[in-house]
C-alpha cells in the first residue's frame, strides 16, 4: 500500500512557508482567531503590564506585574495569591489572575477568576469592566456558548460604545458566526468613530466577499490599500477576490505585491489556487521578482514549491537548488530531497539530505527524511536505524514508532513491528494506521482474534474517506468486499488528483484478486506522476500483479518514460575535489585566511553560526573604501545611518568569497554591533562546500566537494 507519512511530522508540507505556515491570520492590524484573541486581549489591551491608576498600589500586586513584564509567569502568580490574600477585592488582581491561567489553558479557572474580577472591579473604572465583559465573551465562544458570549460583548459595548478592540473581537464574532449584515454594523461604526480604522474597511470586505459581492469586496480593501499601501493583508485579501472574478492578472500582481512586503502567509496560499492554465503566468512574475530581488532565495523557493505541487519534480529541484545558491539553508536541500525520492533518484536524494543533515544534524525532519529515503531505496536496516535515531531524539511522539514498524513489518520482523506498534497506539490511540499494522502482524502471528479487533478498531477511527485512509484494507481483512470497494473507490473520487490513491487502488485490487483493474490503477498512477518504482518492485501488496505479464509490460514502458524525464536537461557529470586548507590555533577557535571581494580577511570556523557574521567596523570599513557597494544590501530598511555608518542587523551581499582555493559567489552576511567581534563563517558558506573535517594535530581544515 502507499505507506502513510505521518501527518503530524514536524516539518512544513508543500503550499506552506518555512517559518509562517497555513493560512493567513491578522495579528495586531489583522484578523485573529477568536481562540487565539484571548491571551492578546488580555496582555494587550489590558495593559497588563501597567499598573492600573485607580489599582490600589499594594505591594504584591506591583512585584507581580513587574514579574509578567519579564515573563515569569509563576513568580507573578505567587505574588497576586498573596494580594488575593491580604486584598480580595481588588479587581484587578483578579483580572490578571485570569490573564495567567487562561495563558495556561486553564479556562475554567480563568471563567471563575475574570467573574471575580467583574464583581470586584470598580463599576466607574469603564474601560476595564467593558474589557472584563469582552474578555469573558472570549471565554464563552472557546466553551462554545456564542449567546453568552454575544451578551457579554453587548454589554462591554454598552459600558464603552467606542472600544475599538471590543468592536473588532465583537466583529470577528458575527462573521464566524455567519451573521454578515450583524457583523457590518459593527464595523460601519468602527469605520463612523475612526475613518482610518483599517480593521473597520477590512471586516467590510472580508464580509462582502464571504456574501459573493466580490467587486464591493474589493472596493474596500482599494481603501485600505490607499490609506497604507505597504499593508500586505490588503492585497492578499483582493486577490483572494480577484480570483474568484478569474482577474488572474490582478491577483498575482497583488500576491507579488504582498509578498514582497511581508511574506504574507495568505497570499503564500493563494499562489497555489490558480488554475493549472495559469502556472506559466505565475511561475513568470516570479521568476520576475527573483530578477528584481536577486538575494532573495525565497522567490526561486516560492517557484520549487509551486511545481512540487504539480508534480513537475525536475522544476521544482532546478528553483531549489537556485534558491540554496543564494541561501544555503537546509530547507531547500530537504525539498530536492524529497522531489528526488518522488524521482526514485535515491542515491541523489540521500546525498541531499545528507548534506542537509551537516548543517543540522539534530534535525528531525532530516533524521525522518533520510529514514524514508533509505527504506524505500532498499536499505530497511538504514531505514530502522535512522527511526530509532529519531525515536531517542522524541520519545514521546507516536510517528516515529509507526515508521519504525513499518520497516520492521516489510522486512519480517514481526515482533519488533507489533511493539512498535503497539507502542505508536499508547501514544496516540486515534491513529487508524497503527492499528492497522498491528493487525497485520497479528494475523501473521496466527493471532485472528485480535486481529479482527484491530481492523474493527480502523473502521472506528477512519470513517471519512481521504489521502490519508485505510480503512478499506481493514473492511477487506475483515472479509467485507462490498464496503471495501465502496470505501476505495471514495477515496479516490475524494481527489481523483492524487496519483497515491491510485496506487492504494492498484494495491487494494491486487489483495483483492482483481489484476485487470490493480494494473489499470497503477498505469493511472504512473500518469499522473507516480515515480517510486522501487516501492512498487518490493510493496507485498502488488506481489500477485508482479507476475503477471502486463506489469512486466507497464515497468519497462514507464522506466523508459522516467528515464526520458530525467534527460530532459542533461546532467553535468560530478567529481569529488578533496581540498586541505591550514587554519591557525585562535583561542579555542579555528582561524582561517580568507579574501572577502577582494579584501584580505581572517575568519573563524564556526560550525554553529547560522550564516556568516562581521563586524560593524568591517562593514564600514568595506562599505567606505569600495568593497561593499549599496547594491550588495539586502532588504528595503534603513541600513545606513546619518553618519553614513551600517546599522546592526543588516544584511549584505558578499559578492566574492575565497579562502583556500575555494571560491563562492553570492553569500549572505549580517552585521554585527560588537566592534571586537571576529568575522565568522557560518552555514550559508559551509553548507555549499560538502563534507568539511577538523584535523587538529595537523592543523588543516579538509573540505571534499563536488565539482
Amino acid at each position: 500500500m502507499k505507506y502513510e507519512v505521518f501527518a503530524c511530522k514536524h516539518k512544513a508540507q508543500v503550499g506552506q512557508r518555512p517559518v509562517r505556515v497555513g493560512e493567513a491570520i491578522m495579528t495586531c492590524r489583522k484578523f485573529k482567531s477568536l481562540v487565539i484573541i484571548l491571551i492578546a486581549t488580555f496582555s494587550c489591551t489590558i495593559h497588563i503590564c501597567a499598573q492600573p491608576q485607580s489599582a490600589k498600589q499594594t505591594y504584591n500586586f506591583t512585584r507581580a506585574l513587574e514579574e509578567v513584564k519579564k515573563g515569569n509567569k509563576s513568580e507573578a502568580m505567587d505574588f497576586l495569591t498573596k494580594e488575593i490574600a491580604e486584598n480580595p477585592g481588588n479587581g484587578y488582581a483578579h483580572m490578571t489572575i485570569a490573564i495567567l491561567q487562561a495563558d495556561a489553558e486553564d479556562y475554567g479557572d480563568a471563567m471563575k477568576s475574570v467573574n471575580m474580577a467583574i464583581k470586584k472591579l470598580p463599576k466607574k473604572d469603564k474601560e476595564y469592566m467593558a474589557r472584563a465583559f469582552a474578555s469573558r465573551a472570549h471565554l464563552y465562544t472557546i466553551a462554545g456558548d456564542t449567546i453568552q458570549a454575544l451578551n457579554d460583548f453587548n454589554q462591554a459595548i454598552k459600558i464603552n460604545p467606542d472600544d475599538a478592540d471590543i468592536l473588532e473581537t465583537y466583529g470577528q464574532l458575527l462573521y464566524e458566526m455567519k451573521r454578515y449584515s450583524d457583523a457590518n454594523e459593527i464595523y460601519n461604526r468602527m469605520v463612523a468613530a475612526n475613518p482610518t480604522s483599517v480593521m473597520g474597511y477590512m471586516g467590510l470586505g472580508r464580509n462582502a466577499y464571504a456574501s459573493g459581492n466580490y467587486d464591493e469586496a474589493i472596493r474596500q480593501y482599494n481603501i485600505v490599500i490607499k490609506m497604507y499601501d505597504d499593508y500586505s493583508s490588503g492585497y492578499s485579501f483582493r486577490a483572494e477576490s480577484y480570483l474568484k472574478q478569474g482577474k488572474y492578472l490582478e491577483a498575482v500582481d497583488d500576491i507579488m505585491k504582498s509578498l514582497s512586503l511581508d511574506n504574507d502567509a495568505k497570499a503564500h496560499h493563494y499562489l497555489f489556487e490558480f488554475p493549472d492554465n495559469q502556472l506559466t503566468l505565475v511561475i513568470s512574475k516570479l521568476r520576475g521578482m527573483s530578477v528584481k530581488n536577486p538575494h532573495d532565495a525565497e522567490w526561486q523557493y516560492y517557484i520549487a514549491q509551486l511545481y512540487q505541487s504539480k508534480k513537475k519534480y525536475n522544476e521544482a529541484i532546478e528553483a531549489a537548488r537556485k534558491a540554496f545558491d543564494i541561501d544555503a539553508h537546509p530547507v531547500f536541500l530537504e525539498m530536492i530531497a524529497d522531489c528526488q525520492q518522488e524521482l526514485g533518484e535515491y542515491a541523489q536524494a540521500l546525498e541531499a539530505i545528507t548534506q542537509a543533515q551537516q548543517m543540522r544534524p539534530d534535525d528531525l525532519d532530516l533524521i525522518s527524511s533520510k529514514a524514508d529515503i533509505l527504506g524505500e531505496s532498499g536499505d530497511i536496516e538504514g531505514a530502522i536505524t535512522e527511526w530509532t535515531r529519531y525515536i531517542d531524539k522524541t520519545p514521546d511522539f507516536f510517528g516515529g514508532y509507526y515508521r519504525r514498524g513499518f520497516f520492521e513489518d516489510n522486512s519480517g520482523q514481526t515482533d519488533n513491528a507489533l511493539e512498535d506498534y503497539d507502542m505508536a497506539i499508547m501514544l496516540n490511540p486515534d491513529y487508524a494506521y497503527s492499528y492497522l499494522g498491528k493487525g497485520d502482524m497479528l494475523m501473521r502471528n496466527g493471532q485472528t482474534d485480535e486481529a479482527m479487533a484491530a481492523y474493527r478498531k480502523v473502521i472506528e477511527l477512519d470513517t471519512v474517506p481521504n489521502n490519508s485512509s485505510c480503512a478499506m484494507y481493514a473492511f477487506l481483512a475483515l472479509g467485507e468486499k462490498d464496503k471495501a470497494v465502496d470505501f476505495m473507490e471514495k477515496v479516490i473520487a475524494n481527489d481523483s488528483t492524487d496519483c497515491g490513491n491510485y496506487y492504494d487502488g492498484s494495491c487494494f485490487y491486487s489483495r483483492l484478486g482483481d489484476l485487470d483493474k490493480s494494473l489499470t490503477h497503477l498505469r493511472t498512477a504512473f500518469e499522473k506522476g507516480f515515480r517510486r518504482f522501487h516501492h512498487v518492485m518490493s510493496d507485498d501488496d502488488l506481489e500477485a500483479l508482479r507476475a503477471t505479464d502486463g506489469f512486466k509490460s507497464l515497468m519497462d514502458e514507464y522506466t523508459a518514460i522516467k528515464e526520458r524525464e530525467a534527460s530532459v536537461e542533461p546532467k553535468t557529470d560530478l567529481t569529488s575535489e578533496r581540498v586541505e586548507i591550514p587554519f591557525t590555533p585562535d583561542g579555542g577557535c579555528v582561524s582561517v585566511k580568507c579574501s572577502i571581494n577582494e579584501l584580505p580577511l581572517s575568519f573563524i570556523f564556526d560550525t554553529g553560526a547560522s550564516i556568516v557574521s562581521l563586524s560593524q567596523v568591517e562593514a564600514n570599513f568595506m562599505l567606505k573604501n569600495g568593497y561593499l557597494k549599496l547594491e550588495d544590501f539586502v532588504g528595503s530598511g534603513r541600513i545606513v545611518d546619518a553618519n553614513g555608518d551600517i546599522s546592526e542587523g543588516t544584511i549584505v551581499n558578499l559578492r566574492d568569497v575565497d579562502f583556500g582555493g575555494l571560491k563562492l559567489n553570492n553569500v549572505r552576511a549580517s552585521v554585527v554591533r560588537n566592534q571586537k567581534a571576529p568575522l565568522l563563517l557560518g552555514q550559508s558558506v559551509l553548507g555549499r562546500l560538502g563534507s568539511i573535517e577538523i584535523d587538529n594535530p595537523g592543523k588543516k581544515l579538509i573540505i571534499t566537494h563536488s565539482k
